[in-house]
């Protein structure tokens, strides 16, 4: 490319911002919401997909990604385009992109199309590459037009398709790969060192998924064991989270909740049948059980720092049930509304009421409401806190909405819940984890996200609080040590 026309291209495309949003279409990999099982995405396992980030910048909701990708004959397409509203010197500079490109079988290029516009100024570029490997590109900005023709050495990627081949070639922790790409602006390819540099399992209801820790250059991304990129973070301080199309479309910025980076706590004996359990002893390491009375009440004691935790006695509980609303006066807060638990809106009431309909009596309303959530909320993790609607309304979650939905559905319909947090055992690790609790005499457990009412002996509860207090756990846990004692 001429000096000339570079130095056209960097006076035709103004702002820093215009520059931030055609980056990161350009440069940005396949995203999604969803935890999938292992597999390499290609030839007929390729699906046709739809998929969202938000887009983050010191914080602050700056805009959106969306991304679509498909097999039509012997070629892959893959499309994407985002958009930011970023305020500077008190405008609001609105900027968008779009990305385009298809590929063969192997994610090789074939062709590509980008286009980025901020007001009055745009820069748009299409791209082929024959079969002699020739690569011919017309580019365009508001003011002047230009084309190149450039021999390609190799087979390079663009870095739309480059996690596909990755994948393609199979991760394993420690694994570095280089990886030719082909920059759409300077039109050099250039290797690009990529390694994977952690395995982060991710709970999802009862099972447990991994997310590969990869270094692309001097970015970082989380991609789920299906190939779907779940958070990323750039050199240039830009964050992308993966979220549904209503959460990546709105300019909310939600509290975040990092669940990639929450501990996982390795046990020294493996359990089985943990819902048959009668009773579990732990030794409790590296926290200040002082500071969390919660650790010895109800069905948990603690003597030093031996943690006994006992089954409930599911005869004593539906003695203890009632007729709703709970009679008694003494509950008021375990039956208020919050900025979360969003008991008071009249969709959440009006559910309340017919699952009274169904189950007047605590017990088994409680058992009712574990149940029906566990089998209508979507297994996934999120990376924000939100509100009881939000949830109602995208159906999806781990245990911070199942938690949150189920204790609004119960306070609306008059029992008293609290929401509880600590931690859980699967497959041999502990793992971070909030749950309600419904009050039966006593404040029993429930688990609507792995659907256990009473909630199993596994459950290890520290503390009680709306779930932006519960998140704060992950730093208290981040240095405990838990030996398994007892398990009978």
């Amino acid at each position: 490319m001429s000096k000339g026309f570079s130095k056209f291209i960097q006076l035709g495309i103004v702002g820093i911002w215009l520059c931030l949003i055609s980056v990161f279409v350009y440069r940005h990999y396949i995203s999604g919401a969803e935890l999938s099982g292992l597999r390499a995405v290609s030839g007929d396992q390729f699906r046709t997909s739809e998929e969202w980030l938000g887009v983050y910048f010191q914080d602050r909701k700056i805009g959106h990604i969306r991304t679509s990708s498909e097999k039509i004959g012997d070629e892959y397409r893959f499309t994407q385009s985002g958009e930011t509203a970023v305020d500077r010197e008190g405008k609001t500079i609105k900027s968008s992109s779009s990305f385009k490109c298809l590929t063969d079988l192997s994610y090789r290029i074939k062709s590509f199309e980008f286009e980025s516009r901020s007001g009055d100024a745009y820069f748009k570029s299409h791209g082929e590459l024959d079969r002699d490997n020739v690569l011919q590109v017309f580019m365009e900005t508001e003011k002047q037009r230009k084309t190149e023709t450039i021999d390609i050495q190799g087979q390079p990627y663009l870095p739309a398709t480059v996690k596909q081949a990755l994948f393609a070639q199979g991760l394993e922790k420690g694994k570095r790969f280089n990886i030719p790409i082909l920059n759409i602006f300077s039109l050099a390819v250039a290797d690009t060192v990529v390694e994977v540099q952690d395995l982060v399992p991710v709970k999802t209801g009862i099972n447990i998924n991994t997310a590969y820790l990869l270094k692309i250059g001097d970015n970082f991304s989380w991609v789920s064991n299906g190939g779907i990129t779940l958070k990323e973070k750039d050199a240039s301080g830009v964050m992308y989270l993966a979220e549904k199309e209503a959460q990546a479309k709105s300019k909310d910025t939600r509290p975040f909740f990092d669940y990639l980076s929450m501990p996982v706590l390795k046990t020294n004996k493996l359990l089985s049948n943990t819902e048959e359990l009668p009773d579990l002893k732990v030794r409790l390491t590296g926290l200040d059980v002082s500071r969390y009375p919660l650790l010895n009440e109800g069905r948990q004691v603690l003597t030093g720092d031996i943690l006994t935790i006992r089954k409930e006695n599911e005869a004593v509980l539906k003695e203890n049930a009632y007729d709703l609303p709970y009679p008694g006066k003494e509950m008021g807060p375990f039956l208020s509304h919050t900025p979360l638990v969003q008991s008071d809106h009249h969709t959440i009431i009006y559910n309340a009421k017919k699952f009274v309909a169904i189950e007047k009596n605590a017990f088994r309303l409680a058992r009712f409401l574990t149940s029906n959530l566990y089998l209508t909320i979507t297994k996934t993790p999120s990376f924000h806190i939100i509100p009881a609607m939000d949830i109602f309304n995208l159906r999806a979650g781990e245990s911070n909405e199942h938690t949150v939905l189920f204790t609004s559905f119960a306070r609306a319909a008059g029992m008293p819940a609290r929401m509880v947090g600590g931690l859980v055992y699967l497959n041999g690790y502990f793992y971070y984890h909030t749950w309600p609790e419904v009050w039966l005499g006593r404040w029993v457990p429930a688990d609507p996200s792995m659907g256990q009412f009473p909630a199993d002996v596994t459950h290890i509860r520290l503390m009680e609080g709306d779930i932006d207090k519960l998140a704060s756990l992950g730093e208290v846990i981040r240095d405990m040590k838990i030996d398994i004692m007892e398990a009978l």
